[in-house]
């Protein structure tokens, strides 16, 4: 019986351990003021916008995006479809890639993490360009 119930303890610690994906860090985004302009691609169409309102509003909304458990380790996104979101600041830019995979909706940070975020600032971001 004493087998038993080590062999089940183990199972449940092994279990548990296996269970626990490491998440993505909290997303790094600029502060609202520091954006001189946000350029958003999606396909071969760019639009630039400079509007304070506009801007502040994009970074709160992803701002609230959830970590996941996957990572991110290119350049840009594994999936081929996806919205670049380009911070132009005074000197530098900074890079987010939004797309959609099976039903969700994901901005990926290059090499920092990926997050979900809404459909609403999905559709919001899309109608951009």
């Amino acid at each position: 019986m004493k087998k038993y119930i080590v062999l089940f303890l183990s199972l449940v610690c092994l279990f548990t351990l296996c269970s626990c994906g490491k998440t993505a860090a909290p997303i790094v985004l600029p502060e609202p003021e520091k954006i001189v302009s946000i350029d958003v691609t999606n396909g071969k169409t760019t639009k630039t916008y400079t509007d304070s309102t506009w801007i502040q509003e994009i970074i709160s909304a992803i701002s609230d995006s959830e970590p996941t458990s996957k990572q991110s380790v290119q350049d840009t996104p594994q999936n081929k479809s996806y919205i670049k979101i380009d911070f132009q600041f005074e000197a530098g830019a900074s890079t987010l890639f939004v797309y959609e995979d099976s039903g969700k909706y994901y901005v990926e940070q290059p090499y920092q993490g990926i997050y979900i975020i809404s459909s609403d600032l999905f559709e919001k971001i899309k109608e951009a360009p």
